[in-house]
């Protein structure tokens, strides 16, 4: 069995020892039914992995040594994804499935044709769900750090964002003239390291929206003739890019500076 996985984002230095939190306790104790002298691995989003030993463990709490540091962060490419809300719980798997994929922040946004229509009480509380399903998601797949999810926008409040990434990408299923194998190897995105990537709900963007942000700089690109779900679209996207260009290619950075 591979060692545990466990988040805790206080602070923890080799030599001292942590407490980890109540709600921990089950999980170690009655779960993975972990004893004194077991191993863990403690991670505090930070991009920082921590190997330690349980040295207490009790009902009431469980305290551990920490014993080895390592710097597990990636460093690939930057992704920020821009997804429009889908039906039902298709939003919990992309956020999983992104997170996985490295990406670095999501941005859920209302569009034209999204039919969910998420405000006040009941957006914070889908917010705090997704961030909870990222961190989750972070623990099972070795990530170090943990994706930002941002709080639910509007499309044009999406394309009004100040951008960091190299490359901006808005996924259009009309698109006919350019697609993401083309722009990938080509020298429009040549040197790129950061991709913003906005993809849309079920029934694909409008027109008008594509237009709008292709006159805020963003290109307009196809995944090809097939018609894929949005859940489906949206983890090719992630899984191309960082095939491409990140960290699914099987190169390091100096290789492929070599």
């Amino acid at each position: 069995m591979s060692t545990p996985r466990i988040y805790h984002p206080g602070k923890m230095e080799i030599g001292r020892s942590v407490e980890l939190g109540k709600n921990h306790i089950r999980y170690i104790r009655n779960v993975l039914r972990l004893e004194k002298g077991d191993p863990l691995i403690l991670f505090s989003g930070t991009g920082m992995e921590y190997g330690a030993v349980i040295r207490q463990i009790s009902r009431d709490a469980v305290i551990a040594d920490i014993i080895e540091k390592k710097d597990i962060r990636d460093s690939g490419i930057r992704i920020t994804l821009a997804q429009a809300l889908p039906k039902g719980p298709k939003m919990d798997a992309i956020i999983q499935k992104a997170t996985e994929l490295g990406v670095s922040r999501i941005i859920p946004f209302d569009s034209t044709r999204s039919i969910p229509k998420l405000t006040g009480e009941k957006a914070l509380s889908r917010t705090d769900r997704w961030q909870k399903i990222a961190l989750e998601a972070c623990r099972q797949c070795g990530r170090g750090d943990i994706p930002d999810i941002a709080e639910i926008s509007t499309f044009h409040e999406v394309l009004d964002m100040p951008v960091e990434e190299d490359l901006k990408l808005i996924f259009w299923e009309e698109e006919s003239g350019r697609g993401i194998k083309d722009v990938l190897r080509s020298e429009i995105s040549s040197g790129a390291r950061g991709f913003f990537v906005i993809v849309g709900p079920e029934g694909g963007f409008s027109k008008e929206e594509v237009e709008a942000a292709v006159k805020k700089g963003y290109l307009s690109v196809s995944l090809g003739r097939r018609v894929l779900k949005v859940e489906t679209a949206s983890t090719a996207i992630l899984a191309i890019l960082q095939y491409e260009r990140g960290s699914l290619s099987g190169t390091t950075e100096r290789e492929r500076a070599e």
